[in-house]
């Protein structure tokens, strides 16, 4: 068990809640809102949250004691987290009007084509990060779960197999 594993699993359950609130809120603290505000609320919200109570619950039903993750399960996890984080941050937004584009990056340096344009790649590339890294946490999850089954149960297999 590594100290890192055991955090990990300690704050899933906290932070997997409070990065599905900030994908689908996070860009009104920069002062970006917009239609997305709905539009995520019934298509990307319900995905993640699905996707990430999946991934704790695989977490916390792996055999051994204490429970932790594996180092390839944490960093895998930690890396999901920074994929949302940044996702719900730079995700630009729009509304009803003309000029009512805006990201984060439209909102700190100005309103210019390249500024958007930039924040849909940085929106890309967060996105495609927490995709990939939650593939690598599921697949961790479900084939590379700790094998640490008591000495006492292996003998009573091994008891079972020769009757």
């Amino acid at each position: 068990m590594t100290k890192l594993g055991r955090a990990t699993l300690l704050w899933m359950i906290p932070l997997n809640l409070l990065l599905v609130a900030w994908i689908w809120i996070g860009r009104i603290v920069f002062g970006v809102g917009g239609w997305f505000f709905l539009i995520f609320l019934i298509s990307i919200v319900p995905v993640v949250l699905i996707a990430l109570t999946l991934t704790t619950v695989l977490a916390y039903t792996q055999r051994g004691r204490p429970r932790s993750l594996t180092r390839t399960q944490a960093w895998s996890q930690l890396l999901t987290w920074v994929g949302l984080l940044g996702f719900g941050a730079f995700c630009p937004d729009f509304g009803d009007t003309e000029d009512s584009h805006t990201s984060l990056l439209t909102q700190a340096f100005g309103h210019t084509d390249a500024m958007l344009d930039l924040s849909y790649t940085v929106t890309i590339g967060f996105a495609v990060l927490t995709v990939v890294a939650y593939v690598v946490l599921l697949g961790a999850l479900m084939f590379g779960r700790r094998d640490e089954t008591p000495a006492a149960d292996a003998g009573e297999r091994a008891a079972t197999m020769d009757r």
